[in-house]
């Protein structure tokens, strides 16, 4: 015979309080204080209680599932898939399954079978984002939405790339390289990080009264393109290091620079603004910004949840568990 399944209304028979605030109390819903929630989370465990997602579903007209949507432009690479692995985790967390959206936007019709949704760096004028709004899903993004989007955007969620950018260029300069030069991404790929680091290098060097020295390329660079970058930037002779903002960037500019004289090394500093963790992060050579990615995409999850969850929360909300690591040792937190 099948085990009997506790209900919740034997949980508040147990506690002494109310089958909605049972309910609340494990779902999510309502305004439940910590302890009340603790006590009832106790009491489940206890009695051996277990979540029917399905029936909520019905109740509730949820999905049971959140969505993140990554631009293709950057699908391969480290920091979206981690991000996506630690969003797959919160969402597991929460109760709730995580769907990849991968057809493009013009690829028949679309339904989004999610109750919400996490944009990872929002690029201007992509259609899928574009669908998404049309199709009402709440929507929290990890980077600044473009100017067209702020009002359909539930909250964000961002590293503070500005300061991680300023505090490895105040780095470089602490360690005697007097001239940076800097590769970013192109248009085709300018999100608000691209942009912060970007304007975040030209407004120290006006600072330092360094002349800048700034080409971008495309996000998924050839070896000829990031190198044809990379000579461009360091030709002025008095350029002493380089700072690269894509991920994985300065780990492939270090032959580039041997075979234009300039090794990485005492008289020519190099960083990585967004660390590849198998190329750079470990790297004794390069100066870099560790944006705990896994970590980044568990607590979007989290933004999410309390949105939908109807939770009081800021629009703007900074993910702080990043760090600068020079030589593998922690600089800055």
């Amino acid at each position: 015979m099948a085990a009997r399944r506790v209900t919740i209304v034997e949980i508040a028979q147990h506690v002494g309080l109310s089958k909605t605030t049972v309910s609340d109390a494990l779902h999510g819903g309502g305004r439940v204080s910590p302890s009340t929630a603790a006590r009832v989370t106790a009491a489940a465990r206890e009695l051996g209680y277990v979540t029917n997602r399905a029936a909520r579903q019905l109740r509730g007209r949820s999905v049971g599932a959140f969505g993140i949507y990554i631009p293709p432009i950057a699908r391969n690479f480290n920091f979206y898939m981690e991000f996506a692995f630690g969003a797959a985790h919160g969402s597991a967390e929460h109760d709730a399954d995580l769907t990849l959206f991968a057809r493009d936007a013009d690829v028949g019709p679309r339904h989004f079978q999610v109750d919400g949704v996490i944009a990872v760096d929002p690029l201007p004028g992509d259609p899928m984002l574009e669908r998404l709004v049309e199709a009402g899903i709440p929507m929290v993004t990890a980077g600044r939405p473009p100017a067209a989007l702020v009002d359909a955007v539930a909250a964000v969620i961002e590293a503070p790339h500005a300061d991680l950018a300023r505090t490895v260029l105040n780095h470089l300069r602490d360690t005697g390289f007097r001239r940076p030069a800097f590769v970013g991404s192109d248009q085709q790929f300018y999100s608000s990080w691209a942009d912060d680091v970007r304007q975040t290098y030209l407004d120290w060097c006006a600072e330092h009264e360094v002349e800048p020295s700034a080409f971008d390329c495309p996000l998924g660079a050839t070896t000829e393109e990031l190198s044809a970058a990379v000579r461009k930037a360091v030709t002025p002779p008095d350029v002493d290091a380089l700072v690269c903002a894509p991920q994985g960037f300065a780990g492939r500019s270090m032959a580039i620079l041997e075979s234009v004289g300039r090794p990485v090394g005492p008289a020519f500093g190099l960083a990585s603004l967004s660390s590849d963790p198998t190329t750079e992060l470990g790297n004794p050579l390069i100066t870099v910004v560790d944006l705990a990615s896994w970590t980044f995409g568990r607590e979007a999850v989290n933004l999410l949840a309390s949105v939908l969850a109807g939770e009081p929360h800021d629009y703007l909300n900074r993910f702080e568990k990043v760090g600068v690591r020079t030589a593998g040792e922690r600089i800055a937190d």
